[in-house]
């Protein structure tokens, strides 16, 4: 009863609705009159009883009995009606209190949601919503929260830990700052989403005696988000694809010519090639929001990498697998949009105001007819070539989206330098390897903005790109283009690359080499200063994707950087101008 006095003075906050608060206090009021005739008829009672026992204790105490029979008729027929009204009162209050019991019941099992109580000690009350059950899986009633939220066993400490800081009378923490720490959702077996929030019972004292979890079906909710994000996404993708045709294009030729790759017969021997070329590819897919295409390809990767994968036939099976469901999503994505930019868009190219190659073999046509140099290189030069900065727009695009899902900010790309023509098509390939030098920038580089404020810096991060041509100091006639692309993040921490230097080779003998050299090896195929694989980062594989690709058209890269001031990846590579 103690118990109940507390609950009845000190309400749930955000429990009771307004129409059962209305009917519970006619109720109540209705039992309390019904408890003062109780109280009445048992005073009534007491002084029938009194006086029964006074006519019986007569001859103990020196006093005639009661010999008269209507006298004695009187006392049995007034102590039997006493007892009889008694007992019908107690049968109308016990009546009201099962209907007010029931009609609770109903009201809360009617909300859909769990409600129960748990104490100190955290074992559960024996009173919960019938929702429990479903939610839960199990009767609460007697057992610990701890096993009925199915709290795993390396978390189980921390949470009674809280729990214990939650019922200190004067711990600094509040209430609500406390449970934060406490699990929010439930891991329901069958993939519900199910929401908890945890409410106060105070006693009179206002000294925390109980905690009431309510557990909410937020299943359906959710699902409706979900479905709103993949419409959303949908539509991010036509838009993305309109704005972006050339490279929408492109990234379909790297899906095909990736299905051509992993159906060769020597793909087992190409291992990491196709492991580079994957890498690559997710990064493109997901830039144009194919998001169940994306899903599958860094599904397939996850799956080429794992210790099951080791074994050359079990790599190839899992690889023709692979490529079957990634051949299953590009026909799904074409089939979403041929309506809208219909089924030739591949037979067209890559256009201006026509193909592309039509302008390259324009060139080839003017060379072999004898037409002037200057002539080809001034038609390839503002006819054929584009701006260099053009060359950049998916980067920015990506550092934006990149920026929203890591929840960093970053400013819009700066550009300086002289912007020079370049021909795509001689250098698209390591435009379309920088997507991992975006990644590592947002991943690696930019800091957190409370971090960056504690460092005295702007809290939005800055990207710093710079193009120029500059000429070859040992042929007077060969020039090179030169990019510098830049941020003012975290830098590189050195000690964690020779760190992880050292867990790939322990022979290494690393004490002799400076700094400058040692950072170099995040171009190392495998060295990632991450520990755990995200979407983002962690393979230790897309800065060497960048790398293979500057060499491939004999470049070179290097990167410097400077802890907390900011990393700097610079790129000279041959400048082509001219066929």
């Amino acid at each position: 009863m103690a118990q109940a006095d507390e609950m009845s003075t000190s309400p749930v906050q955000g429990v009771a609705r307004p129409e059962a608060s209305d009917f519970q206090h006619s109720s109540i009021s209705e039992a309390k009159k019904q408890f003062g005739l109780l109280h009445t008829s048992l005073v009534g009672m007491t002084l029938i009883i009194f006086v029964f026992l006074v006519a019986i204790a007569l001859p103990v105490i020196g006093y005639p009995p009661v010999t008269h029979l209507g006298s004695l008729i009187v006392i049995f027929i007034a102590t039997l009606g006493g007892i009889g009204y008694l007992y019908y009162l107690n049968y109308g209050v016990y009546k009201l209190v099962s209907e007010h019991d029931k009609l609770n019941a109903v009201l809360v099992n009617s909300l859909g949601q769990g409600f129960l109580s748990f104490g100190k000690d955290g074992i559960c009350d024996h009173v919960y919503s019938q929702a429990c059950l479903d939610f839960f899986g199990t009767e609460p009633g007697g057992k610990n929260i701890m096993d009925v939220l199915r709290v795993p066993e390396e978390g189980r400490t921390d949470f009674q830990g809280w729990v214990d800081i939650l019922f200190m009378p004067d711990h600094a923490l509040g209430f609500p700052d406390v449970i934060n720490f406490l699990p929010q959702i439930l891991a329901h077996p069958k993939k519900r989403r199910i929401t908890l929030d945890y409410k106060p019972i105070y006693s009179k004292a206002r000294v925390l005696s109980r905690v009431m979890l309510i557990a909410t079906d937020v299943t359906e909710e959710y699902d409706a988000q979900d479905l709103a994000k993949k419409r959303q996404e949908y539509a991010d993708m036509i838009c993305r694809i309109f704005r972006e045709r050339n490279q929408f294009l492109a990234t379909i030729t790297h899906i095909r010519s990736f299905l051509e790759q992993a159906a060769a017969p020597d793909a087992v021997e190409n291992k990491a090639a196709i492991l580079r070329h994957l890498h690559t590819l997710k990064a493109a897919v997901k830039h144009f929001h194919l998001g169940e295409l994306s899903a599958t390809v860094h599904g397939l990767e996850s799956e080429l990498r794992s210790d099951t994968a080791a074994a050359p036939e079990e790599f190839k099976k899992l690889l023709l697998a692979g490529r079957a469901c990634i051949d299953r999503g590009l026909g799904e994505v074409l089939d979403a949009i041929k309506d809208l930019i219909g089924t030739d868009y591949e037979r067209r190219g890559n256009t201006h105001e026509i193909e592309e190659s039509a302008l390259y073999n324009f060139a080839l046509v003017m060379n072999v007819s004898g037409v002037s140099k200057d002539v080809i290189d001034h038609y390839l030069r503002f006819i054929v070539a584009v701006p260099i900065q053009d060359c950049f727009r998916q980067f920015e695009r990506e550092l934006q989206d990149l920026s929203e899902i890591t929840g960093k900010q970053i400013k819009s790309v700066r550009y300086s330098g002289s912007n020079p023509p370049v021909l795509l098509r001689e250098y698209q390939q390591m435009f379309f390897s920088l997507t991992h030098v975006c990644r590592n920038i947002v991943d690696h580089g930019i800091e957190p903005s409370v971090t960056r404020i504690a460092r005295g810096k702007d809290p939005a991060g800055q990207v710093l790109i710079e193009c120029d041509v500059i000429p070859d100091v040992m042929e007077s006639e060969k020039e090179w283009l030169h990019i510098v692309i830049s941020d003012d993040g975290g830098g590189i921490d050195v000690a964690r690359v020779r760190e992880k230097l050292l867990e790939a080779d322990s022979t290494m003998q690393l004490q002799n080499i400076d700094d400058h050299a040692i950072i170099q090896n995040i171009f190392t195929y495998g060295i990632s200063t991450r520990d755990r694989v995200t979407d983002l980062s962690g393979r230790g594989v897309g800065m060497n994707v960048v790398k293979r690709e500057v060499e491939n058209i004999n470049g070179r890269i290097e990167v410097f950087s400077e802890l907390y001031r900011g990393t700097r990846f610079e790129i000279f590579v041959p400048y082509l101008l001219s066929i």
